[in-house]
């Protein structure tokens, strides 16, 4: 959990860490840019669900308690309570009329919210959806579009100084008295989006629970080899995963003849990692399988000791253990361009 600081500075006199802006989010600003309003008097959202909004800035926006409100309608499944939902969304500055993060564009992965289930923030990035996750309500419908709007001391709380919540909130560039606008649509439930493959003879069965893999069942299966195994349970529609992209993700996993999974995120808003290449932060069998997958597939891993943690032992999985995991691959995105070399001494650049 986060600890709790001593207030940061305010925005008239914060020092604040600039950042590019997305180019996906097309903002304007009109006239009467200095006078403040309340909520969604300040602002008009514009464009279809599913792509970045269009945000027409009449003012600079008051930041006060959260507003939210449907700005349009979906007409897809309803949604009940407990349910998954993944959420493309967008943050934008009311006092600079900046866009400060964006999921539409192609170097972030989307999120998962829990429909109807508030839990405190454990993280910098489920503290920036808080408010998001109150404004999706069971009832809705995949497909709508909800726009909240909120002061940005209101939003950050009691986390209001923490070391990890101010740095990253200062290299957005949010101040502390900042009106925030969040435009989030609401894409489609978290699960695979594909046709079903058959299942190999060296598959464990994946046991559900509520419709989500709860454990394997090794009966039957026979014993491991050495080498990697990747089967396609349901193949995706999307676009393959490139090595050194961001992947999010549904995940099991367990230990050959495991009793019970040494862990799990499907009963959590899922898990981001990126595979392949240098910047990898999962074991090798996690890149080497999932590179080249398509976005929407249920992947089934079985993992050798060689590409997992090896001879040593990591918490419930002994050393020397095969690993197999069921992964949801629910979107990727690419990694952030590198920065431009500076200029060499001497150029006339």
């Amino acid at each position: 959990m986060f600890a709790r600081l001593r207030p940061a500075m305010k925005r008239p006199s914060a020092l604040l860490l600039g950042v590019a802006l997305s180019a996906s989010l097309t903002l304007t600003a009109c006239g009467g840019d200095d006078e403040q309003l309340s909520g969604f008097d300040a602002v008009t959202v514009s464009g279809p669900v599913g792509s970045a909004p269009e945000v027409d800035w009449k003012g600079r926006l008051k930041p006060e308690k959260a507003k939210a409100k449907v700005l349009e309608e979906g007409d897809g499944t309803p949604l009940a309570k407990g349910d998954v939902v993944r959420v493309e969304f967008t943050l934008a500055n009311g006092w600079t009329h900046q866009v400060n993060y964006d999921t539409y564009d192609e170097t972030t992965v989307s999120k998962l919210v829990r429909v109807g289930e508030e839990v405190e923030p454990m993280s910098v990035e489920e503290l920036l959806t808080a408010e998001i996750v109150k404004a999706i309500k069971p009832g809705q419908h995949l497909g709508t579009r909800i726009g909240v709007t909120v002061g940005s001391e209101e939003l950050i709380g009691d986390y209001l100084g923490n070391t990890q919540v101010s740095e990253f909130f200062a290299g957005i560039d949010v101040g502390n008295e900042d009106g925030l606008l969040f435009v989030a649509d609401l894409v489609e439930l978290a699960g695979p989006q594909g046709q079903a493959e058959k299942a190999p003879a060296w598959a464990p069965k994946i046991v559900e629970k509520d419709g989500v893999p709860a454990a394997l069942d090794f009966k039957g299966v026979p014993k491991p080899t050495d080498k990697l195994r990747t089967a396609l349970l349901i193949k995706g529609t999307g676009p393959v995963v490139e090595s050194g992209q961001s992947i999010l993700v549904n995940y099991l996993g367990q230990v050959y003849k495991g009793k019970k999974p040494f862990d799990e995120s499907y009963t959590g808003t899922g898990f981001v990692a990126t595979v392949g290449g240098e910047a990898a932060t999962v074991v090798k069998g996690w890149s080497e399988g999932l590179v080249g997958v398509p976005v929407g597939s249920r992947v089934l891993l079985q993992i050798p000791p060689k590409l997992g943690y090896g001879n040593e032992a990591q918490g419930d999985i002994p050393a020397n253990s095969t690993l197999y995991f069921v992964v949801d691959v629910l979107d990727a995105a690419d990694p952030e361009p590198a920065p431009a070399p500076a200029p060499a001494e001497g150029s006339s650049e």
